[in-house]
Parts: structure tokens; sequence; C-alpha cells
């Protein structure tokens, strides 16, 4: 499968990348700075661009059959993760493009969650008001697109090697929930073909 990835540099981006290789998918991995991928294969295009411009990342999703999004805000502007969602989701209608797999993170609720009360998503959600507001509406974006999403709902990542034992679930997250890198990869590569939680954003974590 011809696969774009956002994010392609980040921590758990390259592991994603090399995963996706390994499993035979043709990749296109955007990032910022090349030089930060460090990753070199007969199946690897790498495009250097920024996905706040809708141009650079139409020029990404080009040609791809599926896309991966590992982006998140680091810093400022806040909003990239939302306004890079609405990016890409624009550039895959146009090319006629159905899945999108998105990282999106556990402390964000979605109505299947029936979540009470809970003080300290409360508190988080006061002190990282725009980033809480950015991961909001990027749901939002995906809920009203037409495409075959999955958000990817993730706790606090850890660079463990795989344990193969996530779980996927609906609920309000225990602040000690974790879930290894290359373990995120395989699930998010695996959600390609997968359909059981097509149009849903369920919370992943390793098991016990």
């Amino acid at each position: 499968m011809k696969i774009t990835i956002f994010g392609a540099s980040s921590a758990s981006g390259k592991l994603t990348v090399e995963k996706a290789l390994q499993a035979g998918h043709e990749v296109t991995a955007f990032v910022r700075n090349a030089n930060k991928l460090a990753i070199s294969h007969e199946k690897l295009t790498t495009v250097t661009g920024d996905a706040l411009h809708r141009a650079d990342v139409e020029r990404a999703v080009r040609g791809s059959q599926a896309v991966i999004s590992l982006l998140g805000p680091k810093g400022k502007p806040t909003t990239v993760t939302a306004q890079s969602t609405r990016h890409i989701v624009t550039a895959m209608q146009t090319h006629r493009i159905q899945r999108l797999v998105v990282v999106s993170v556990a402390g964000i609720a979605v109505p299947q969650d029936q979540r009470g009360f809970n003080l300290i998503s409360t508190l988080l959600k006061i002190l990282l008001k725009d980033i809480f507001h950015d991961r909001e509406e990027q749901l939002a974006i995906l809920a009203a697109s037409n495409l075959d999403w999955i958000a990817v709902r993730v706790p606090r990542l850890t660079n463990e090697p795989p344990r193969g034992n996530v779980r996927a679930f609906f609920g309000n997250p225990s602040p000690s929930l974790k879930l290894s890198r290359a373990d995120l990869a395989d699930f998010l590569l695996a959600q390609l073909t997968e359909n059981r939680w097509v149009r849903q954003a369920p919370i992943i974590a390793n098991g016990a």
C-alpha cells in the first residue's frame, strides 16, 4: 500500500515509518526537516514542508492510498493539530483517499467514554486550554468529514520494546496508563486495513 505519514520525524513517527517499510508499504514521509528522519530505503520518499500550508499537504498525499498523522503541537502555534488535520482531510477528499489514521490523546473525551467528573482532567483542561481545544477541534473535523477515519487516543508513551498486549477501549483513563511507541506504530499500521474502529476514537494502552 502507498501511505503518507505526517509527523514522520518524531520518535513515534520514525518507528511507524520503519515498520511500514518492513511490512512492504511504499511510504511518503512528511517532515519539516529531512535531516531529522535519517532513514534511507528504496520505498521511501521524503517530502519536506509545513503541515499548516495546504499546498504542501496536498503535494504529500497525492498518489497515496491511505494517510497516517502523528502531528501534534510543539510550542506555538497550539492550533497545529486541527489546522493540519483540516488540510489533510481536504487534500484526501480532493484525491479520493478514504482511510485516515490520526494520533490523539487519552485526555480528550468522546461521548462513548461516558466520563464523570475527574479533577485531574478538569485541571489539565484549564491549564492546557488551547491544546485541549485544538485536539477537540481535530475530532470535530474528522467527524464532519466523509472519510474512513480512526483517531487513536494515547496515554503516556514510552520507549520500551513492543509488548504486543495492546487493548483498545472507551472510558476514563487512569494516569498510570502507558503505551510503548513500538506498539503504537503496530496499531496504527493495522488500522490501514482493519474496520473495527472506523469513525471512532478508542483509547489504546498496554495491558497489565
